[in-house]
């Protein structure tokens, strides 16, 4: 019972380091998120081939920096890790999206990203921390959002702003407000 208990522990601590993960990176809190390393932590982008990581940092202070520094902002999208846990070791893979732009130049490119995190974790001093982190990007996009503003709404040709021909319920008649009289026909 203890060990059942032990594996719920870890597993709820490595979902919520997970979360402050990509809180504190959101945010660009570089103190906070480098914390959730090791000292000697890594977070690098997957190698292509025989080229290098286009990212590869090392160590709390690089961390501290590429948080606070990046030239970007954005959200993250994490899915449940999937978790395999063996003593004070981890690993898992975690599905995300990650939606941002480059908020000091209007006219820059938003971001989009689709891919995994393949993660390990260890545990130290009794808090699950992230040793190494590879981001593999399976579909990235980069669009250009256009600074003129969208054409007007039509209003109809009554000027009311409803919608010309607004297609009717099929077979249910009229909609009813809740507190219409309870009809003995089902479909009220």
């Amino acid at each position: 019972m203890e060990q059942r208990l032990q594996a719920l522990e870890d597993r709820l601590e490595i979902i919520d380091l997970e979360d402050t993960y990509a809180r504190t990176f959101d945010e660009r809190d570089g103190d906070a998120w480098s914390s959730l390393f090791t000292a000697d932590g890594i977070y690098q982008s997957r190698p292509v081939g025989d080229a290098p990581p286009q990212t590869f940092v090392q160590g709390r202070a690089a961390l501290q920096a590429f948080c606070t520094d990046a030239s970007f902002a954005g959200i993250h999208f994490l899915h449940l890790p999937q978790l395999a846990v063996a003593g004070d070791r981890a690993s898992a893979r975690i599905h995300l999206e990650f939606h941002g732009d480059y908020a000091e130049d209007a006219g820059a490119p938003r971001l989009g990203m689709r891919g995994f995190y393949d993660v390990i974790y260890h545990r130290v001093d009794g808090r699950w921390l992230i040793a190494h982190r590879v981001t593999t990007a399976f579909a990235a996009s980069r669009t250009r959002c256009s600074t003129t503003p969208p054409p007007p709404r039509s209003r109809g040709p009554t000027g009311t702003g409803r919608r010309t021909g607004a297609k009717r319920r099929r077979g249910l008649g009229p909609r009813r407000s809740p507190r219409s009289t309870p009809s003995a026909d089902p479909r009220s």
